[in-house]
């Protein structure tokens, strides 16, 4: 049999993208947070996504302790520096 060589690399579905890049856009927004603190329904509406993602989103966040609830539809960013961006 002939080979055909390595397996091209796969492809990331839509759904990983588009959650990749949804998770981006939601750390901008907390990077722009005076206070760290941003509204879940705000964010939903600003970024144009279902309120799920934006929950699939906060609570792998939450897991790793980089925020937490602050209350009902708000949460709070819990690094020491605030600032997001990279240089």
């Amino acid at each position: 049999p002939a080979s055909h060589g390595p397996e091209p690399p796969a492809t990331p579905s839509r759904y990983d993208t588009s959650l990749n890049l949804t998770t981006k856009r939601f750390l901008d927004l907390l990077a722009q947070s005076p206070d760290g603190v941003v509204d879940l329904n705000w964010a939903s509406q600003v970024l144009d996504v279902q309120k799920r993602r934006i929950y699939d989103i906060t609570n792998v966040l939450e897991g790793i302790h980089l925020i937490s609830k602050k209350s009902k539809n708000n949460i709070q960013w819990l690094c020491v520096h605030h600032s997001l961006t990279h240089k």
